[in-house]
This record gives C-alpha cells, structure tokens and sequence, in this order.
C-alpha cells in the first residue's frame, strides 16, 4: 500500500541558497548519485524563483515589510518536500502525476493563510529515484502585535 510523504525542514540564511543549487541542479558534479542527468530535462517548475534564494527572500522582505527580528541563524525559510513511492506514481501514470503535486501546491498555499505570494519556488524533480516536490517558502503567520494590530511576521515555530 502506497502512501504520502510530507518533510518539512526548516533552514537558515546560510543554509537556502545550498538548496538552491541542488532544486535548480546548478552544480556540474551533483553529490546525489540517485540524480539521472539524462533525465533532467524533464523536471519542471510550479512556480519558479528568478533570484537565488537569498535574493528573493531579500527581495521578499523589502516588499512585503514584515515584522519581527531576524538574527543571523534565525529560520528564515522552510522547504516541505513531498512524494510517495515509486510503485504509487507508475500506478496512476503521467497526468495523475502532475495532478498530485499541483494539489500538493494548493494544500500549501491555503494551509494556515500562507498563501502563494510566499512560496519561494516549487519545483517537480524527475530525475532521481522517485517522483517529489521541493517547495521553498517563507513561514509567515498572521498574529496580533502587543498593542492587537493585526501583523505578518516569519516565525517558523508557530507555523
């Protein structure tokens, strides 16, 4: 019997932009061996990043004028990782496929108020052993300041 797998890893400045380089398969000499280079070309994006992910959650930060304070190892970004096993994928084939981490995406967007301004990238990987979605966000919660106005801040213990 198939079933989900669902990872969630929580990350620091210094840690995103080594992500980045594995989800975007920039590196020429990948450390994964489970990586088919001849396969790569079949990945594909749910919503692509332009910037690296330091710059975009820069970029992200400067736009969206969020509170709280971030000290250098603070979790500024999570990846959730989703898959099941291979038996699972070639049961319900290509198009089913596509489907299932589409509504992956969706299930992000809406859990908790998240919303896709703050997904980061969402890339499908075809290329290694099974099937998975790497989905790179930004962990905002909508709360109250101490004074009851209503905040965004990165928090990524209360998501």
């Amino acid at each position: 019997m198939s079933y989900a797998i669902v990872r969630n890893e929580k990350l620091t400045r210094a840690e995103i932009n080594g992500k980045g380089t594995h989800n975007d398969r920039k590196a020429k000499n990948h450390t994964n061996k489970d990586i088919d280079p001849t396969r790569t070309h079949l990945n594909y994006y749910i919503k692509k990043n332009k910037l690296t992910y330091t710059k975009e959650f820069d970029k992200y930060m400067k736009e969206n004028n969020l509170q709280g304070h971030l000290r250098s190892n603070s979790i500024i970004m999570c990846q959730m990782v989703f898959t099941s096993d291979q038996s699972f994928f070639d049961k319900i084939g290509e198009k089913e496929t596509k489907r299932y981490f589409d509504e992956c995406y969706k299930f992000i967007c809406d859990y908790k108020n998240l919303g896709e301004k703050n997904i980061i990238s969402a890339v499908v990987h075809l290329d290694e052993g099974a099937p998975h979605l790497h989905l790179m966000f930004v962990p905002v919660v909508h709360t109250e300041d101490k004074e009851g106005k209503e905040i965004d801040k990165i928090c990524a213990r209360d998501f």
